[in-house]
């Protein structure tokens, strides 16, 4: 083979790699636009506003704010700058979340995350078995997050809200993802992509906590790359981690499981099993004082936090996008490829499990009606931040 023709094939197979990262980067942004899109359609019209109208708007808003920002307003900005502008928008984030938390009665408002938590902590802490006690929303409405999301939310709940773990995982996220890049300037690009996803704001309002439980495993895996905890060097720790995260939902595993597969697949005989019992193990002892809370009637196993994440569901959807996330997790080559297919992937898994529910139930509503939960499309928003502000291999 010549020279040149060694050339033009670098050549077209470097064109293609770029095609297929744009092609990425395209998708992802469709993913943080349509989520949006599902929470301004779906709660603008409480105030009179036609849907079509504001999606309309909000679109045309964000695409130009992104690309006044990428193409105009970037060049401009020093890391000196963006590190003064990040900390405004941060400290007015936390301001608006003590005025939500200040003047938002979470007892007015048909979302049960807040009371789920809170009135566990305080059966918890009066010696009543937590997974017992419903919500304010519904007596059918049980707590749903797993035990170590609980003890998590202990410091805020003992400051009067658990609302204030909204701020802390702010700074969570935004702190480590300052550690993994040491930029400002991706801290800026990520807190500006928060401040104009109405998603974010619904959660604020709310005291909804799934996108803040998405961004604390977010942050740990940037904390992973960061400090090379990885399978090969210390499973020990990564299996800890792992534990740890799948013992505050259920959905956090899917983020967790693509990131670790095909490291875990790449490790001795000997590493994975003592992964799998390490992270396993994690789970149990989280588990554990719920389990033998009652030993005479076995209280957990008529009521635990299982029968909530899990619910109805359709067992073809999850066998099959079970088998997607197998094949999306053994092509891992990047982490530029990860956070981008796991963004796309969770909107997608969420969008069809929410489908399968109203195809199974049978009952004529749409994803717009007060039936249908739009708030697990969040958990896509933190892997597509880090995917958009973090487009190099």
């Amino acid at each position: 083979m010549s020279q040149n023709a060694g050339h033009h094939i670098l050549s077209a197979r470097t064109m293609e790699r770029r095609f297929n990262k744009d092609l990425l980067s395209l998708i992802v942004w469709g993913v943080m636009l349509t989520t949006n899109i599902l929470f301004v359609s779906k709660y603008i019209p409480r105030i009179g506003i036609d849907p079509i109208y504001a999606s309309f708007t909000y679109s045309v808003l964000f695409i130009g704010l992104v690309w006044v920002y990428r193409h105009a307003l970037k060049k401009y900005i020093t890391e000196r700058i963006a590190h003064v502008v990040s900390l405004g928008l941060i400290v007015g984030i936390i301001g608006i979340i003590a005025c939500a938390i200040l003047f938002i009665d979470p007892l007015t408002i048909r979302v049960d995350r807040w009371s789920a938590t809170t009135y566990f902590l305080n059966a918890l802490f009066e010696g009543t078995y937590p997974y017992g006690v419903h919500t304010h929303v519904s007596e059918s409405n049980f707590p749903s997050p797993f035990p170590l999301w609980h003890y998590l939310n202990i410091p805020f709940w003992l400051m009067g809200d658990v609302g204030w773990i909204q701020a802390f995982m702010l700074l969570v996220f935004l702190g480590s993802l300052y550690l993994f890049s040491h930029s400002w300037h991706a801290v800026l690009s990520a807190t500006l992509l928060l401040c104009i996803s109405p998603s974010y704001w619904w959660e604020i309002a709310t005291r909804s906590d799934g996108l803040s439980n998405a961004l604390l495993v977010c942050s740990c895996i940037l904390l992973m790359e960061r400090f090379d905890i990885q399978m090969n060097n210390r499973w020990w720790l990564v299996a800890i981690i792992a534990g740890c995260i799948a013992s505050t939902r259920l959905s956090a595993v899917i983020p967790i499981a693509l990131y670790l597969f095909k490291p875990w697949l790449e490790v001795d005989i000997k590493k994975e099993i003592g992964f799998i019992c390490v992270a396993l193990g994690v789970v149990v002892v989280a588990f554990a004082p719920y389990i033998f809370w009652d030993t005479v009637s076995w209280v957990f196993f008529s009521r635990n936090p299982f029968m909530s994440q899990t619910g109805p569901g359709n067992t073809w959807i999850l066998v099959v996008m079970m088998l997607i996330a197998i094949w999306i997790a053994y092509k891992k080559q990047t982490l530029y490829y990860y956070f981008c297919t796991t963004s796309i992937y969770m909107f997608i898994f969420m969008l069809v499990s929410q489908f399968g529910y109203i195809i199974q139930t049978g009952a004529p509503y749409t994803l717009f009606d007060v039936r249908c939960d739009i708030s697990y499309f969040t958990l896509a928003i933190p892997f597509a931040i880090i995917a958009l502000i973090y487009q190099k291999e």
